[in-house]
């Protein structure tokens, strides 16, 4: 090979060499509540104010059971969790039907069974008899919508129904 052939591929060589590990790279992960993780296909939070905080407490054990709040509620089955855990629901004083369920003096919690969550749309005051209302996990402090919870709207009671594994800040969204 000429000796200008044999550089060029030399450079090709190293240049593809440097990007290899690039690939393979970690890269950090998105500060939360900046980006969706998941599409949204345009939906809004569900703007119907309340400026009176709200929240109750309730201990669950291994038989499950339910707790509520102005027509929000938790309900666990028997199994979800190991042992006797005292879990708040709150619902802030917001511009948006949001609610938010955490286990007391844990930064997370995975149930070891599936949840089923009821969210309450009765205060909003606007006719949503043909919205197309979905639930979803949202960020608490950005309030970006995470994670879309695939829920059912029943009309007639004006509650989004869906389960979920995890404990997080939950919304409805238009």
């Amino acid at each position: 090979m000429e000796r200008s052939t044999c550089q060029r591929v030399a450079a090709v060589a190293l240049a593809l060499a440097a990007l290899i590990p690039a690939c393979d790279a970690p890269t950090a992960p998105e500060p939360p509540g900046l980006a969706p993780r998941y599409d949204n296909s345009g939906a809004t939070l569900l703007e119907c104010p309340t400026t009176e905080p709200r929240s109750v407490d309730a201990t669950i054990n291994g038989l499950g059971g339910t707790f509520s709040l102005d027509g929000h509620s938790i309900t666990l089955p028997a199994g979800a969790v190991p042992s006797p855990t005292l879990f708040r629901l709150i619902v802030p004083a917001s511009s948006y039907m949001e609610v938010e369920i955490t286990a007391v003096g844990l930064d997370s919690f995975i149930f070891q069974a599936p949840v089923s969550i009821r969210l309450s749309y009765a205060r909003c005051t606007q006719d949503l008899s043909s919205a197309a209302l979905t639930a979803w996990h949202i960020d608490t402090q950005s309030k970006a919508l995470l994670e879309n919870m695939s829920g059912a709207d029943d009309k007639a009671s004006r509650t989004m129904t869906f389960s979920t594994g995890h404990l997080s800040s939950y919304a409805v969204a238009n």
